[in-house]
């Protein structure tokens, strides 16, 4: 058997692990050829010099089309509130459910990601995905009225939600497993981009005072969007789709052939169903029965909720007034300070994840996001209630933000996305991935709907509660997160089924 073989150094013990499983394989499959030298089979180097053309694309197309928008979607709101209140004499609660329009939308878009993804496929899937974005923008752009714009808002969230469940689905499915890591992360890069984007040309300096600037603004995520339907027109759909949900191997390998530069043999065997694999997509009610399946629930549900339920997106969105409760002198300037920091943050943490693993990337990120949170509530809490306040809580307002943001993106920014595509066997994904991106979206929905309540309430005291959110979202991730860096999706199943086996079975 003619095998392209090509090394790269990995851990002895995963080497050892994913040859025995290789090894398997053909053991178990009928390949048409007798002579399996397994001595001679190594896990082979499908990095980025594997990478094509075609896949190069299919991941810009991607990311363009999912977490930009996303990023988008949360900053576009932050220096655009002022001009919609005066340009439409908006109340404080019409803003809210304005702010609020995104993750309402998203949450609907999100449980009806997964079925979409098993059904009309990856690809067109995320090709459709454009008219929500067509109407959701053209609604928003020529809005005569505040509630044509919170209408407009909710259907480009409904867009953005698709988009955040099927993006990381699609990425994890088509990338090498050796950068699979890198590839995952590089959602958080492109969409903490998108809220930077979202900032820049949101500055009143950019679009003007008139009303056709901020309108040309809310029209701008038709172009990515545009560009993402374009690009994949031309991309075949995912080979693992095609070879566990179609039950076509052939397409599937043919498939895999556009988006390397050589079909390697771990990888094309990989696409052959075994017998014992499902060979249709999982019902809710099988999803739920296998104990394996309900720990990776609980874990990649658990992973989302400690994302949104950390009030990122009240941060991003109300930057501005968290600066200016803290008299810091230029509110806009410092909140684009914050969107630069949060993409260099992302954009180093990238290739790290595969290289330190995902669980301490976690772990030191909540770390960072409880110790800034802290740091945050000290500065509000001196300067309005406790009598201390002077220049150093400026800086130091200005230092939480930004290490708050430093250990999001480097960790809850990018992981949980990352992680909901490596903890299921891809019969699973779908259903799985609206069941977690969907907690995602309830509690995002959670914390832009109470923020204003919890800070009226509990002010300046506020970011005490968040902190303390923060510091129980460490300890789960400690207790229940498994490392799955340079692991097989079934590796990572086998090892969540023996994790399951040690609780009680009325826990799961």
């Amino acid at each position: 058997m003619a095998t392209q073989i090509k090394y790269f150094q990995v851990d002895s013990s995963v080497l050892m692990e994913e040859q025995i499983e290789i090894g398997t394989q053909l053991q178990e499959l009928d390949l048409g050829n007798g002579n399996r030298d397994k001595d001679k089979l190594y896990v082979q180097d499908q990095g980025i010099k594997n990478c094509s053309f075609t896949l190069l694309l299919a991941i810009s197309a991607a990311v363009l089309g999912g977490a930009f928008q996303f990023g988008f979607a949360i900053g576009n709101v932050a220096n655009t509130i002022p001009i919609i209140k005066s340009t439409f004499n908006s109340t404080d609660l019409l803003i809210s459910v304005f702010v609020s329009g995104n993750p309402i939308g998203g949450l609907f878009g999100a449980l009806l990601a997964g079925f979409v993804a098993d059904t009309v496929g990856r690809t067109k899937s995320m090709m459709l995905n454009f008219f929500p974005f067509l109407v959701g923008c053209i609604l928003m752009a020529t809005a005569p009225n505040q509630y044509l714009l919170v209408v407009g808002r909710i259907i480009m969230g409904f867009g953005v939600g698709i988009g955040s469940g099927l993006t990381n689905i699609f990425l994890s499915e088509i990338a090498p497993i050796s950068i699979r890591g890198g590839v995952g992360m590089l959602y958080g890069v492109v969409l903490t981009a998108g809220t930077l984007t979202s900032y820049l040309l949101s500055m009143p300096q950019v679009f003007g005072s008139s009303s056709f600037g901020w309108r040309l603004f809310f029209a701008a995520p038709i172009l990515p969007a545009l560009y993402q339907t374009v690009v994949l027109f031309f991309c075949p759909e995912s080979p693992r789709y095609l070879a566990f949900n179609k039950q076509d191997v052939v397409a599937a390998r043919q498939a895999l052939a556009r988006y390397r530069q050589v079909l390697t043999e771990d990888e094309a065997v990989s696409l052959n169903p075994k017998e014992s694999d499902s060979v249709r997509v999982l019902s809710f009610k099988e999803l739920l029965s296998d104990p394996g399946h309900r720990l990776a629930l609980v874990i990649g549900m658990g992973l989302h909720a400690a994302q949104q339920l950390s009030a990122i997106n009240a941060v991003l969105s109300y930057t501005p007034e968290i600066f200016g409760e803290a008299n810091v002198g230029s509110p806009v300037i410092a909140t684009i300070a914050t969107g630069g920091v949060n993409v260099l943050t992302a954009a180093v943490a990238a290739p790290l994840t595969d290289k330190l693993g995902r669980r301490l990337i976690m772990l030191v990120g909540l770390l960072l996001m409880t110790v800034a949170y802290c740091c945050l509530a000290i500065t509000q809490s001196c300067t309005s209630a406790w009598g201390c306040g002077g220049e150093w809580t400026e800086y130091l307002a200005v230092v939480s933000v930004f290490l708050f943001i430093i250990g999001f993106a480097g960790g809850a920014g990018s992981i949980p996305w990352l992680m909901v595509s490596e903890l299921f066997v891809v019969e699973a994904r779908g259903k799985a991935s609206s069941i977690c991106v969907g907690v995602n979206w309830m509690c995002s929905l959670v914390i832009l709907l109470t923020y204003d309540t919890v800070r009226s309430n509990i002010h300046p005291h506020t970011f005490f509660l968040y902190m303390t959110i923060c510091l129980v979202s460490l300890v789960f991730v400690f207790l229940f997160m498994p490392e799955t860096r340079l692991k097989s999706v079934n590796k990572i199943r086998r090892e969540l089924q023996k994790q399951a086996e040690t609780f009680p079975s009325f826990v799961f």
